[in-house]
């Protein structure tokens, strides 16, 4: 899973040409550390529909902050720079695929 920072998120993200998903995370987040498993998981799956990509909000608090990140795990689902839809709190894997299938209907 890319990790990003805020030029990578700028590169990879915003001026990028891909759908992304981008799971805004902290070291310290219980709940975080049990959906980034999960995440790297269904990257795998879903490696021909979206990039899966983490960014620490510790780290990038402006990017963040620009995003109105309340709370985390929050993973926001990007195409071609523009949000397209946002998972907020952890799920069961069964529960966050649907959630991931949900956001890329939205994108057809």
């Amino acid at each position: 899973m890319l990790e990003l920072n805020n030029d990578a998120f700028q590169k990879k993200v915003i001026g990028g040409k891909s759908v992304v998903l981008v799971d805004f995370w902290a070291p310290w987040c219980g709940p975080c550390r049990i959906v980034g498993p999960i995440l790297e998981k269904l990257e795998s799956e879903y490696s021909a529909k979206l990039k899966f990509a983490k960014l620490n909000v510790d780290e990038n608090q402006g990017i963040a902050e620009k995003l109105d990140v309340r709370g985390i795990p929050c993973m926001i689902v990007f195409r071609n720079g523009s949000e397209v839809d946002r998972i907020i709190g952890a799920y069961p894997e069964p529960e966050l695929r649907k959630k991931i299938d949900m956001a890329l209907a939205k994108i057809k």
